[in-house]
Formats: C-alpha cells, sequence, structure tokens
C-alpha cells in the first residue's frame, strides 16, 4: 500500500510539472513578476537558517533582484519574511508557479524550495527537475560522510560550504564539477559576528538521531533521553550554576523536539526550550560556552570563538589558543561578506548560462 501512495504522489507531481512548466513559459513571456526569478527557502516552514539571512541580504542590499521566500502560512517566521516582502505560501498555487519559473531555486535543504523536498530529490535524481539554477545553501557544515549528498545521487549547480577543509573533501570526493562546490562561507555567520556577544549561558544542544529513533512513550527508554534527563536534574550542575551565577538552556534539535516535554528541570536556573520560543542563532550568540553531542553546530560556535564541551564542563569559558589557531585555520573566511559571495557566485552562474546560450545562438545562425 506504502508504495502504491508513493507512485500516486510521484504521478500526481509529474502532472502538475507538465502543467507549470508550461503555464510558467507563458507567465514568464507575459509578466516581469515570473522573470529573472530567485526563490528562496529553507524546510518551508521556517526562516532561521542560511535561507533567511541570504533572503534578507537580497532584500536589503540588492533590491534590484526578483526575489521572493517560500514559507508556511501558518508559520511562527511568517512576520519576518512579510516585513522583507516577496512572501508565497508553501504548497500554494503560487509556490508551484514560482518554482517552476524561477532562474534560481536557493535553499537549505535537498531540492531547494520544492513543495515537497524528499519526492522532488528522487525525482531530480532521475533527471526530472525544475528549470532553475539549484543552489545548496546547505544547513550546516558537513562533518560526516553523506553519499546522498554526491553527484551521483544529487543534482546541484552550486554547493556552498562554510568552512575551507569542508570545501576540500566535498570537491575531492562527492564528485561534482570543479565549479559548483565553492567556499563562500554559510550566510548565516554575517549575523553572528555583526551581533557577537556573551552572557552567563550554557547552551546544551545534542543533536538528532534519525529518523527512525524511538518516539512517544519508547523514547523514555532510550540513552538519549535517560542521559540527558539526569543532567537536567543532577544536583552538582545545580550548585555548579549557582556558585558560578550562570543559567543553562536545554535545546534539542528541532527534530526531536516532539518529545521535549518528557524533559523535565531540576533547577530555576535550567531552561528547556523549543523553536516555538527561541531562535537557534540568538541562543548561540548568548551562550558562553555549548555542550553537546555530535550536533555540527559546533562549528557555528568555534566561528564565534566559544569553547566547546562534549559530554563535560570546563568551567574556565575562555577557548583555549590552540583551539583558537584551529578554528582559524577551518574558517579562514571571517569578515561578515558570505552572503555578498554566495550572490557573486550565483550571478556567475547566471553569467555562465547568459554566454551558454549566446554561444548557441552563434552556432546556430552559422549553420
Amino acid at each position: 500500500m506504502r508504495k502504491v501512495v508513493r507512485a500516486l504522489c510521484y504521478l500526481k507531481e509529474l502532472c502538475l510539472m507538465a502543467f507549470f512548466k508550461l503555464f510558467g513559459a507563458v507567465c514568464r513571456c507575459c509578466s516581469a513578476k515570473y522573470r529573472e526569478l530567485w526563490l528562496v527557502c529553507e524546510r518551508g516552514n521556517d526562516a532561521r537558517d542560511n535561507g533567511y539571512w541570504f533572503y534578507r541580504y537580497l532584500k536589503e542590499e540588492h533590491p534590484e533582484i526578483n526575489a521572493r521566500y517560500v514559507i508556511e502560512t501558518e508559520s511562527a517566521d511568517r512576520a519576518k519574511i512579510e516585513a522583507l516582502g516577496g512572501m508565497v505560501p508553501r504548497g500554494s498555487f503560487s509556490h508551484y508557479l514560482a518554482y517552476y519559473c524561477a532562474d534560481f531555486l536557493v535553499g537549505t535543504h535537498v531540492q531547494p524550495c520544492a513543495p515537497d523536498l524528499i519526492l522532488f530529490y528522487h525525482l531530480a535524481g532521475k533527471g526530472i527537475r525544475a528549470r532553475g539554477k539549484q543552489v545548496f545553501l546547505q544547513h550546516g557544515i558537513i562533518k560526516d560522510e553523506m553519499e546522498w549528498l554526491h553527484r551521483k545521487n544529487m543534482y546541484m549547480d552550486l554547493f556552498v560550504c562554510g568552512a575551507k577543509p569542508e570545501y576540500e573533501y566535498i570537491r575531492d570526493t562527492f564528485g561534482y564539477p570543479e565549479h559548483v562546490p565553492q567556499y563562500v562561507g554559510l550566510a548565516r555567520f554575517d549575523n553572528l559576528i555583526r551581533a557577537e556577544r556573551k552572557e552567563k549561558m550554557i547552551l546544551v544542544m545534542p543533536t538528532w538521531r534519525g529518523s527512525y529513533y524511538p518516539t512517544g512513550e519508547a523514547f523514555r527508554n532510550t540513552a538519549y533521553y535517560e542521559h540527558f534527563q539526569s543532567l537536567l536534574c543532577c544536583k552538582e550542575l545545580d550548585q555548579l550554576l549557582e556558585q558560578q551565577d550562570y543559567r543553562l538552556v536545554f535545546y534539542p534539535h528541532v527534530e526531536m523536539q516532539k518529545d521535549s516535554r518528557m524533559f523535565e528541570s531540576g533547577s530555576d536556573r535550567i531552561t528547556i526550550v523549543s523553536k516555538e520560543t527561541h531562535d537557534v542563532q540568538e541562543l548561540l550568540m548568548d551562550c558562553a560556552l555549548l555542550v553537546t553531542d555530535y550536533s555540527s553546530v559546533f562549528f557555528d560556535v568555534a566561528f564565534l570563538r566559544k569553547p566547546v564541551v562534549y559530554y563535560q564542563f570546563d568551567n574556565g569559558m575562555e577557548m583555549q589558543t590552540e583551539y583558537v589557531q584551529r578554528t582559524e585555520r577551518f574558517f579562514p573566511l571571517h569578515d561578515g561578506n558570505n552572503c555578498r559571495r554566495t550572490f557573486e557566485a550565483i550571478a556567475r552562474l547566471k553569467e555562465r548560462k547568459e554566454k551558454h546560450a549566446a554561444e548557441s545562438e552563434s552556432l546556430s545562425v552559422h549553420l
């Protein structure tokens, strides 16, 4: 039954693709609203990551660009996009039309801006995709092998990299043409630099355990729950926070927050928060120390020259020289211009496209 449902979903999207590709071609010819369009998105229900900061950069620094942002109408971040202008309701008729009209599809997840990220990812793997250039802003720096992001599995025209070693690894092993991976820095890092600050706050952010990890009541029996619940109720930790006048914020990965209600704090100095109440970037800028298991968010904290601890505490709250130097080698781009470099990289895609079109037209005339 699952295969039948999935087949029907694919058939539906193929039919919509045939219609909107044709209708989109007409709209581009008849309306400037659908020409030279840059469509930007994250998961489709948020505006807090590289997609939002790049979109904000476009609206503030390049108002001449016809840019729009895809987000759900019920999203808590909707007002942020409405303030900038150009909101496209996710899953709507206008979303499909913009998706198939856009020259550039810019997003943080696979198949940027697609009405269904995973379904369109599989379609694109078979060569069935929209006309727009695909720009992958990434959700975070890649620290593990991810074969599903290799060129044999995913099509991209621009693969944004946030760190130099990451870029070199992707360039050398992911199988993309040389010009596709580019080290321009993550767009959200620009804001981290501009608003750098530090409070007496320890941020605990464990990562996701995958889509098949137990949920509901079964979650209580996992090592993940037992370990972090024990930490939150630790009397020694409470005493340490009191002595040092620190507070602790526990923020599970967004995909794990559906079970956050099971966690309980044993102290007034420990707060359990979620995406509904707190923005990750704000937490990263406020914290003095990050405690994590292996979440790649530690790259953001390292970028801010703040210490990171794995399953243990460090009261010094200062990054040691060895790690500062390692961080500087890892992030040689630290100037607040990542959005500009990303924009210029996309602009070069446009130049290559126009050059190719001109060469094709010249060849046609010659023949």
